[in-house]
């Protein structure tokens, strides 16, 4: 979700700009039976002498190549990429690169990442030198919207006062550290319930799915997912490995409180603003308790994280962007 909003949120945020002199085109590269202006076999995309016909040959119809994906070949001179995160290469569950894509990255590649974290993964595992670090905006649709009027809670099927969780299903993601805390919290807190945003997998009803007061509504529009946190009691994020980390910020910017786990990107995004916990289930079990029970102030920790919040903007990011763009074409 986050590399999508960001795809989406920069090239419009970049467009808005209306800068002069510059004339922004996307393209998109993938398999032959692929919706992609450049379809070009998965086998030749896997292979790195066929990766660099391919980048050579987007350079031809551009001056400056932005790469908005590691698997998406460059050029062989100066051009951009952003790079979120490597999850592939710290989980087994994340899917495989390339080895092409493991290579060290060239003097001449200026590398976008979104925070400092994601800074210090590409510097560590693919040896970039030339990196800058521009945060994520948050969607117009995050910036406090109404909650979601309880006749449409009840249409998910939430009927109680609920925590959320917005992400996706693979390890780092610690759904087992939020199962485990479920599983301690809830007997304590039995007015409230647990709303899993997702498209319906095994894993989260394997792991939830014999835990009391559990909602599992599937997939929610993206713009209606902040009515939803809006409504909620606090915004739960329990990775261990996020470059930037959307619902965390998302959270703040819709007027929630959030809780957080203290890895990856998650502090540097919070700042202090989010209730910030261990990734064991006893530790998010004692966040949940002190939310639920109301042992923390949580107007100040809303008051905060609005604050914060409003820190993040896309405008301010394309302007970054374009100085990169800027840099390479000087």
């Amino acid at each position: 979700m986050g590399q999508q909003t960001y795809e989406t949120s920069i090239q419009q945020a970049i467009l808005d700009l209306d800068q002069p002199g510059w004339d922004f085109r996307s393209s998109s590269v993938g398999g032959g039976r692929s919706q992609a202006s450049l379809r070009v076999p998965h086998r030749i995309l896997n292979h790195a002498g066929g990766a660099a016909v391919v980048g050579s040959a987007l350079a031809l119809r551009h001056d400056l190549v932005h790469r908005f994906d590691l698997r998406v070949p460059g050029p062989r001179g100066p051009h951009v990429l952003t790079m979120h995160d490597l999850p592939p290469a710290r989980f087994p569950d994340e899917g495989s690169l390339p080895a092409w894509c493991m290579t060290p990255l060239r003097d001449d590649v200026q590398v976008i990442c979104p925070s400092e974290f994601a800074a210090s993964e590409v510097t560590e595992l693919l040896g970039a030198r030339q990196v800058t670090v521009i945060p994520y905006g948050v969607r117009p649709s995050f910036r406090q919207p109404r909650p979601l009027p309880t006749r449409d809670l009840r249409d998910l099927g939430v009927t109680r006062p609920f925590f959320v969780h917005a992400a996706g299903v693979t390890r780092r993601k610690n759904l087992e550290g939020l199962a485990e805390a479920w599983a301690k919290a809830s007997s304590q807190l039995p007015d409230h319930e647990l709303v899993l945003l997702g498209p319906p997998h095994g894993r989260r009803e394997q792991l939830f799915g014999h835990l009391p007061r559990v909602v599992l509504p599937g997939k929610v529009d993206l713009d209606r997912v902040g009515e939803v946190m809006a409504a909620a009691e606090a915004v739960v994020v329990p990775s261990i490995y996020e470059g930037f980390g959307l619902p965390t910020l998302e959270g703040m910017a819709v007027g929630t409180p959030v809780i957080a786990v203290d890895r990856g990107a998650t502090p540097e995004v919070a700042e202090g603003n989010a209730l910030m916990t261990e990734p064991d289930g006893a530790s998010i079990a004692e966040a949940l308790l002190a939310v639920g029970r109301r042992e923390v102030d949580l107007d100040d920790l809303v008051r905060r994280g609005l604050a914060r919040a409003s820190t993040f903007a896309w405008d301010t990011a394309a302007r970054a962007h374009l100085d990169v763009y800027r840099k390479v074409v000087a």
